[in-house]
């Protein structure tokens, strides 16, 4: 896991929203077993409230996080957003199988400012 400098200019969100996802995945590199590269993760937090201990995953088989593992935000702020770098390996075998099409949808699970852990479904914006 690494923290990286933002490299999305800051999109337009709609402020009914809790959170905002935005993610890209570069370094693409494929060899006989694997198909591997870096997933930039963006979450904005318009929540209204602060927020400890984010991890985001996409629920379901896919094509970018296959395995199903979490990807640490951290805290995150009212008002605030964080990039993640995530390096990812995904098996040949798995790439092959239909591809995603379509809106990615990412889990958030946080704990919020009660003390409550909390999960929450977002609509991803891949951007380029």
């Amino acid at each position: 896991l690494t923290l990286g400098v933002m490299l999305f200019d800051t999109p337009a969100v709609l402020a009914e929203d809790e959170f905002h996802i935005h993610y890209r995945v570069a370094d693409i590199n494929e060899d006989a077993n694997n198909l591997s590269g870096t997933v930039f993760l963006n979450v904005y937090n318009t929540s209204g409230e602060n927020i400890t201990d984010m991890v985001a995953s996409i629920p379901g088989p896919n094509q970018v996080t296959y395995d199903q593992r979490q990807i640490g935000v951290g805290d995150l702020a009212d008002g605030a957003q964080v990039e993640v770098l995530d390096p990812f390996i995904v098996p040949i075998e798995v790439t092959q199988a239909e591809p995603t099409t379509g809106p990615v949808n990412w889990r958030l699970e946080y704990t919020n400012t009660l003390g409550e852990r909390q999960s929450i479904d977002v609509v991803g914006l891949e951007v380029e």
